[in-house]
Parts: C-alpha cells; sequence; structure tokens
C-alpha cells in the first residue's frame, strides 16, 4: 500500500463546489490537505468497527460499502460509498464506530487526519457547513433505505437503487450516455437487499423487459430515466439535488 503523504485531490473540491460555491482560499485550503494514499482489494478492511481512528477516508475511486455487524458473516451493507464520498466524517465527533468500512472492488481511497480537518473546520467556516451538509445527506440516504425496503417490492427497490446511483454519480460527472460504471454486478443485490439470487435476477430482467434498463457486470445503462423513477416512486429531493451547481 502507498503510505507516502501527498495533497488531497481535486475531487473534493469538485464534490463540494457542486453544492455552493468556492473562493479560491477555501479551495486551496482543500487542495492542500495532507493526505495518505491507499489502494484496498475487494473485500478488504479499510476501516473496521471500533475506536474511532485517527484519519477519515475519502473515497477517490471504486466503491465501499459501510457493513453493519451481524452473526451473518457478510453482516448487513447499511451504505455504499462512491467517489467524493467521506465515509466517516462523523468520526471526527464520535468516540466509537458501529460498523466497518469495507472494499467492494477495488478501491483507493485518500486518509486525511482529523487534526487537519479540525483546522478546516475551524478556520473556514463555510467548508465546515458543507462538509456537515454531506454527513446529513448520509443520514437521509439512510432512510430513504429504509422507507423503500418497508414500502417498496423487489423490482422497485432494486429500481430506487439505481435512481438513486444513477444521480450520485451524475454529480459528480461519472454518467456518460446515460450509462455509468460501478463496482457491483447483480449478484451483489442479493447481499444489499437480502434477496435470493433467483429473485434479484428475475427483478433485473423484468426492468431490462420493460426497456427501462441494461446492466452488463459492472456497468448499467437508463434508458428511460423518468419511466424508471415513477417505478421506483424515486423523490431526489433527499440528495439535495436542487442545490446543485448545474
Amino acid at each position: 500500500m502507498d503510505r507516502s503523504a501527498t495533497r488531497t485531490s481535486q475531487l473534493l473540491s469538485l464534490v463540494l463546489g457542486r453544492r455552493a460555491s468556492l473562493d479560491a482560499e477555501e479551495e486551496a485550503a482543500l487542495a492542500n490537505l495532507p493526505v495518505r494514499s491507499e489502494t484496498f482489494s475487494h473485500g478488504q478492511t479499510i476501516i473496521p468497527q471500533g475506536p474511532s481512528p485517527d484519519e477519515s477516508c475519502l473515497v477517490v475511486s471504486g466503491m465501499a460499502l459501510r457493513v453493519q455487524p451481524t452473526e451473518a458473516e457478510t453482516g448487513i451493507v447499511s451504505a455504499v460509498q462512491i467517489p467524493g464520498d467521506f465515509v466517516d466524517l462523523h468520526a471526527l465527533v464520535l468516540e466509537y464506530l458501529d460498523h466497518s468500512v469495507v472494499a467492494q472492488g477495488t478501491c483507493k481511497v485518500q486518509l486525511v487526519r482529523k487534526e487537519a480537518l479540525r483546522e478546516v473546520t475551524r478556520d473556514y467556516p463555510h467548508l465546515t457547513r458543507l462538509l456537515w451538509m454531506t454527513t446529513l445527506i448520509d443520514a437521509k440516504i439512510h432512510r430513504a433505505w429504509l422507507a423503500a425496503s418497508a414500502t417498496l417490492r423487489a423490482k422497485e427497490r432494486i429500481a430506487h437503487f439505481l435512481c438513486e446511483l444513477y444521480v450520485r454519480y451524475e454529480i459528480i460527472g461519472f454518467v456518460e450516455d446515460g450509462a455509468f460504471d460501478m463496482a457491483l454486478e447483480q449478484k451483489d443485490l442479493e447481499r444489499i437487499f437480502g434477496l435470493s439470487r433467483a429473485h434479484a435476477n428475475r427483478a433485473v430482467q423484468e426492468l431490462r423487459a420493460q426497456g427501462l434498463i441494461d446492466w452488463h457486470r459492472h456497468r448499467v445503462a437508463i434508458h428511460d430515466f423518468d419511466r424508471l423513477k415513477t417505478l421506483a416512486r424515486f423523490d431526489p429531493s433527499y440528495l439535495e439535488v436542487d442545490r446543485l451547481d448545474r
């Protein structure tokens, strides 16, 4: 693993800058954050459950999963983190993490020491509010997942999940011609939704037969987002899309 200290990538400035305008001083403060870059293989633990780490973790490429411990060996997936997500920013104020963060596919991250982030939050109130907002959006996503699991059938839940990922990847500029790459395959829906493989595959096949999506290994194409959104009863407002600088 690469443990050399570097400056943070421009990804964080891009993500926060889509939510609100950043001035040159704020962009410089983010760019100059000292980071430690590491790359994790599929299934490796990035952050273990337990005492809060001394660093916060920004996903740079690939995908990470938050996993709640259960009696089952694989645990329960409670969140999917994509590039531009701080997976544990709340660790700045919490002393204990009730979950692990695990690489889904190859995942590259940048680790920022808490002291450096605390300096930013002390010196730049606007950045503090934006970083706080990202943790609140994480909480809103979690609540949306809970509501979807309680009210939607399998096909609708998968449609809702794909709508969400589409919007989140679009925010960071990773959608091209209605398609995006991600480190999930159809078989991973079993773990995320607790469905049997047959049930998950049947739901995806129905979405494909309706001309709404194509999903081949790690690439998803959304052919009719409006119809998919209607089917899933997906309201993107919980992702704070109205704030985006388009």
